[in-house]
């Protein structure tokens, strides 16, 4: 009958998607129409649909539990064939024994760049797939079993990609453009989507939304605090007994509990990336997002020891360190800011067109400073030789003529290009009044309109791709959740790892024991306090209410380093600690909704959204 004879056909084609590296030899065809031409064929194309097309060889016989039930029957019948490496791979430098990887991770992150984007095609080609590169015969009409059938191989060939062994962190070593390529197609749009939902994503996810938050505000509350207590109105030598209301103890405790989660962040992604490989771990942290979560996150483990010094030793503050401190409040701003663009489409569209801007008008800017530079001298020489605008001798009670001082030159020349105009300065020479419109004819007309056309046409880019830059911006947040997620599984030591990886591990768990400590003591002192310090009961009340809050959940959430998640779930008998009515209802599901809530409406990609779209010969 007709599923006999489907059967068959699927049999042979899984066969021939087992012939060893097909696919990937078709694609490293020198000729791109040769290559072209075998892809186009209808053959080919059914083999790509099969998950043995890009298993590594030793997978053809295992039953890997995170695979469907379809893969797993169809890898039952698979051959052992044998799979070639690519040259020039990262993985070489990688300290861990780490899984097979696919061809297709290969060709994703190796140096050499055409094969880059030749494996970013096969991802496009793959994710454009429809029912009629499906179906073998040549203009046959599909039948409801032939979509049926498409759509069961579709998901296969999804799910086997997206649990494909490093695929999102070798995307990291792609260029931007193939990056961006990359992370608009359906595939690798399922799979960012799918890492953000899981438990330990949104769990990541939900953590460094509230801790950014208290980084930010508890920072301020500090800053304030210390500007009232220690501040130049103080006289010298004044020593202040600390007394803080309830309210700013406890954003102060929060600041000191979320320094300390970001630092733990800082230490995973460093171990994860370095034990993976030194070329992803180069290529995550020379980017300028992730520069400043370092400066940041070193910044506040500065003022932390600082707060502390001024609390139990030295209750002194200096101008100095107060400079510091208003430095420190736009960064965690700027680094809040940084978190947002990767979580909300809408934000990344607002704030990655910022940053294209700023990339577009760096040759105007360099003409700007030209201008500035230009205009600046020569009114500074002109008006500086005039004895009745800058005397020798000037009036302190009289405001200084802005030109006769070099610095403050420049400065007035770019308040002039902005508007703020002052012809009377200009005054006392003919020649300063030619150069005053030249200026203000170059300068305010000309060049703020050409800025203005500029910003424009860089806005109008950024918004139509926009999705192409919300993806990129993803990656590198997935690759960090997955590479924490690995070195954060309840397994503390691998035989199979070297020794440095097995002393890295051990001391980053040891670490998360350490912050656990932490936070757990600055919430059990918070809560104590409860009758000390000043403020309403209604502040004192709702600060204990998070507090506990905090307290409980952290239980629960630690509980996890030990009985692990997932697939690599452990002590089945203790799951009643972490997997119950209370913690679903008091826990898992209001953190999914304020994660979903930031998120906005990002809907989660699945196969079959684009299926019945016009197939393109």
């Amino acid at each position: 009958d007709d599923k006999d004879g489907e059967r068959r056909v699927q049999s042979i084609v899984d066969r021939v998607a087992q012939v060893q590296s097909l696919i990937k030899t078709i694609l490293l065809i020198h000729k791109k129409d040769d290559r072209k031409r075998i892809l186009s064929l209808k053959i080919v194309k059914r083999a790509m649909f099969s998950p043995f097309s890009l298993m590594p060889k030793d997978d053809f016989q295992k039953n890997t539990p995170g695979r469907s039930t379809a893969t797993r029957e169809l890898l039952a019948q698979g051959t052992n064939l044998s799979e070639s490496s690519m040259s020039n791979d990262p993985s070489a430098d990688s300290l861990t024994t780490s899984p097979k990887t696919s061809w297709l991770v290969h060709m994703l992150r190796t140096e050499y760049k055409p094969i880059n984007k030749i494996a970013v095609d096969y991802l496009e080609l793959l994710s454009n797939l429809t029912v009629i590169d499906y179906i073998l015969d040549e203009g046959v009409s599909p039948t409801p079993a032939d979509f049926d059938s498409f759509h069961q191989s579709q998901k296969q060939i999804f799910s086997e990609v997206e649990h494909l062994h490093s695929l999102v962190t070798a995307m990291l070593m792609l260029e931007d453009n193939e990056k961006e390529r990359a992370a608009v197609t359906l595939i690798i749009q399922q799979v960012l989507n799918n890492a953000v939902v899981r438990p330990f994503g949104i769990t990541i996810f939900f953590c460094d939304l509230i801790f950014n938050i208290f980084l930010v505000s508890g920072w301020r509350s500090n800053a304030l605090f210390y500007l009232d207590m220690y501040g130049p109105s103080k006289a010298e030598g004044y020593l202040y007994v600390e007394t803080r209301s309830y309210v700013d103890r406890f954003f102060q405790y929060m600041f000191f509990i979320s320094t300390f989660y970001f630092i733990w962040r800082l230490v995973g992604e460093i171990f994860s990336t370095l034990i993976t490989s030194r070329r992803i771990f180069q290529a995550h942290f020379l980017t300028f997002w992730a520069l400043l979560d370092v400066v940041s996150t070193v910044m506040s483990c500065t003022v932390f020891i600082k707060a502390l010094l001024v609390r139990y030793n030295d209750h002194s503050i200096s101008v100095g360190w107060f400079r510091f401190f208003s430095l420190l409040v736009g960064i965690l701003w700027l680094k809040f800011l940084s978190f947002l663009k990767v979580i909300n489409p809408t934000l990344a569209t607002f704030v990655l067109a910022m940053i294209q801007i700023v990339k577009d008008v760096k040759y105007l800017a360099l003409i700007l400073v030209m201008v500035i530079l230009a205009f600046g001298d020569m009114f500074h020489i002109l008006i500086r030789i005039d004895e009745t605008a800058c005397p020798v001798n000037p009036d302190p009670n009289n405001d200084e003529n802005p030109f006769c001082k070099t610095g403050l030159s420049y400065l007035d020349v770019y308040a002039q290009i902005l508007g703020n105009f002052d012809y009377g300065s200009f005054l006392g020479h003919p020649t300063t009044i030619i150069l005053f419109i030249v200026m203000t004819l170059f300068g305010t007309i000309i060049y703020l309109n050409i800025l203005i056309a500029v910003v424009s046409d860089s806005y109008s880019k950024s918004c139509e791709k926009s999705s192409r830059l919300f993806g990129k911006a993803r990656i590198l947040t997935v690759a960090n959740i997955s590479a924490l997620e690995h070195i954060m599984q309840p397994t503390w030591l691998n035989s199979k790892d070297k020794l440095l990886v097995r002393i890295s591990k051990l001391l980053f768990k040891l670490l998360s024991i350490c912050g656990y400590a932490f936070g757990v003591f600055w919430i059990v002192y918070f809560i104590s306090l409860l009758n000390e310090g000043t403020g309403s009961t209604a502040g004192k009340y709702i600060s204990t209410s998070v507090m506990v809050y905090f307290f409980v959940g952290s239980i629960f959430l630690f509980s996890f380093v030990f009985t692990g998640w997932g697939e690599e779930r452990r002590f089945m008998k203790m799951t009643w600690i972490n997997d119950n009515a209370l913690v679903t209802w008091f826990f898992w599901k209001p953190i999914a909704f304020i994660v979903y809530l930031v998120m906005g409406q990002v809907a989660i990609t699945t196969p079959e959204s684009d299926s019945n779209k016009g197939h393109d010969e």
